[in-house]
């Protein structure tokens, strides 16, 4: 009986350590757009599919989030050229399912960034947005069905009042229609379904979709002071610039109030002095950190204190020591986990800071280090970061890369966390829409859920069909094994490989005799029509037996339903090696295949290393 030496269990993919000097149970470079799933098998990735429709404007997605505002609802977002729009599903028992314009004539150069704040007036959470000018653009995230109008009132569809759907009873009273752009001005009937006071309702139709007027918060904190960052700490908004070392703190009542009095008195606002522009802000635990430049963070803290008889509030700020380099890429790229952050830092590197209780320094961990030659390959311009479902995504939009860091805790608590090979696809920003992942293009006005089903798609913005599929480049290239000494020469005749596979999947599998196949490269091919390697079909990774904690539900490292197992053993004709690297591969459209494991029957060679000198 033949001894086949078995890759099997995938620990992750890997690039810092030299491909002849890895575990032979690891991806190494070369490989992309397959993944490593729960149960430590290599399979190709699935594709995405759009949501709502096509554009053939070609300009990326600037930013994107997902509001979750305080009465419940969920308002993905998204930037694009001078737009802002909302995706709308079912409104008032209306099915819209549309991305939907909140405004035009925005900035179409500079990042938008947002933060929630609590509107004790009307009882709402509103949506606060700087652009990199000296207004904070304010949003209560109200939408509505018209049914029916009269020549001053406007009656909505549904049950909910007005109030319900998040129109304003106390500010600013204009609402939008968004298939014409004409806005209404109601004086009352907010807390009916009837909109009242409307001097002109003409142009409105039943059907029509309107929304609360954007207010526009004009010379905020101080005129022509650009606002490129907005955080909120504990209801004060916090405002940073790219163009100033200043952080304009407002009043936890008012968010166009920035005064403060000294002593200062707890609520008001505030204004912090750094040694460079702000970068972004986070916060751990009750304190607010703020990175600064490209090298420097601070943390503020607030703490009360008695001046007399009268309880009063000092606002401090400490610089903390970190190293050259480790301050926040950008804030698209930090994400809050429980009580961690993690981030790209400017060297580059991805990093996390914990353990908020002793702030003293920062000493953040580095997590990127098995994969630093592509980090340091990598253009970051644009860089976006989310967390899902116990993996940190990270995306190149310049070179349309998408990096995953996988965490994966055991029943005893132990963590283990690897990356997955890179990722090509039109990322940049991501949006969590019904607890499903979607990115936004980095070409085109456009919104993909990933890893659904099993093709990409061609973009509008692309000639040809905008519904047709395109190939999948999927490489699984593995370390080289040295059988345990890379001095001596092996042979072998045999690869064992099982996995599974579709019918219209075919896998190149290529071997490399030596480094870089100096001595031989020999081609096999692996049909998922063949029968005679085909055993059966697979257990479908349904949500029954999935790990929560671990696996994302839909269809990222579900099998297709005509997926079979196959085992297979490939000839070869005898050649003499110190090396052997195996690599997967294919190029094609609706296909999957996975690798469960694979080795060959190498025994040493019976003929002398042709390779020795005198």
């Amino acid at each position: 009986m033949k001894k086949y030496y078995l890759a099997e269990e995938i620990k992750g993919y890997v690039t810092a350590s030299d491909d002849t000097n890895s575990s032979p149970s690891l991806l190494v470079n070369g490989s992309q757009n397959v993944q490593i799933d729960r149960n430590l098998k290599v399979k190709t990735r699935a594709g995405y599919t759009r949501l709502g429709a096509g554009n053939a404007s070609n300009t990326p997605c600037r930013n994107s989030f997902t509001w979750h505002t305080s009465t419940g609802g969920e308002l993905p977002l998204r930037f694009y050229d001078d737009e802002w729009e909302v995706y709308l599903g079912t409104v008032d028992s209306t099915a819209i399912n549309a991305w939907t314009r909140i405004k035009s004539s925005m900035s179409d150069t500079t990042i938008p960034r947002s933060a929630t704040w609590w509107d004790n007036n009307e009882g709402i959470d509103l949506l606060l947005l700087v652009q990199g000018d000296d207004n904070i653009y304010e949003w209560s995230g109200a939408v509505a069905v018209v049914s029916s109008i009269t020549g001053t009132t406007v009656t909505k569809a549904g049950t909910t009042t007005f109030s319900e759907n998040r129109f304003y009873s106390v500010g600013s009273k204009t609402v939008v229609c968004t298939r014409t752009g004409t806005e209404y001005t109601y004086s009352g009937g907010e807390s009916t379904t009837t909109l009242t006071g409307i001097a002109d309702t003409t142009g409105l139709i039943a059907g029509d979709i309107l929304i609360q007027k954007v207010v526009t918060n004009s010379d905020e904190p101080a005129a022509n002071r650009n606002n490129h960052t907005i955080f909120n700490f504990n209801n004060h908004i916090c405002l940073g610039s790219a163009d100033d070392e200043l952080v304009y703190i407002s009043k936890q009542a008012d968010f166009t109030d920035f005064t403060y009095s000294t002593p200062r008195v707890a609520g008001e606002g505030g204004l912090l002095t750094l040694d460079s522009p702000v970068g972004a802000f986070f916060s751990l635990g009750d304190t607010l950190i703020v990175s600064a430049g490209r090298s420097s963070f601070f943390k503020a803290k607030f703490s009360q204190i008695t001046v007399s008889t009268t309880l009063a509030e000092t606002l401090t700020v400490q610089k903390l020591f970190v190293g050259v380099d480790q301050g926040v890429f950008n804030p698209e790229t930090l994400v809050q986990m429980g009580d961690s952050i993690t981030y790209l830092s400017y060297e580059p590197a991805v990093r996390m800071i914990t353990d908020p209780g002793q702030l003293e320094g920062l000493s953040p961990k580095t997590l990127s280090n098995p994969i630093k030659p592509d980090f340091d390959a990598e253009t970051w311009t644009g860089a976006c970061a989310t967390w899902y479902k116990n993996t940190y995504y990270l995306s190149s939009p310049v070179n349309s890369k998408l990096y995953m860091l996988n965490f994966v805790e055991n029943a005893d608590g132990n963590l283990r966390r690897y990356w997955n090979p890179p990722q090509i696809m039109p990322v940049r920003s991501f949006s969590v829409i019904n607890n499903k992942l979607y990115t936004h293009s980095n070409g085109v006005p456009e919104t993909y859920e990933l890893f659904s089903g099993v093709s990409d798609i061609v973009p509008n913005g692309t000639a040809g069909d905008p519904e047709s599929k395109l190939p999948m480049n999927a490489i699984a290239a593995y370390a080289y094994n040295l059988y345990g000494d890379r001095a001596v020469s092996k042979t072998f005749s045999e690869l064992f490989s099982d996995g599974e596979i579709t019918p219209n999947s075919n896998i190149l599998v290529t071997v490399n005799y030596d480094y870089g196949g100096s001595t031989a490269v020999v081609e096999r091919t692996i049909s998922g029509s063949d029968e005679d390697i085909l055993t059966g079909a697979i257990n479908i990774n349904s949500l029954g037996q999935q790990n929560l904690g671990i696996n994302p539900l839909g269809s990222l490292l579900n099998a297709p339903s005509d997926a079979r197992k196959f085992e297979t053993i490939l000839e070869y004709a005898p050649e003499d090696f110190r090396m052997l690297q195996v690599i997967f591969y294919s190029n094609s459209i609706d296909q999957f295949w996975g690798i469960v494991s694979f080795g060959t029957d190498a025994r040493l060679s019976s003929r002398r290393n042709i390779k020795t000198h005198k």
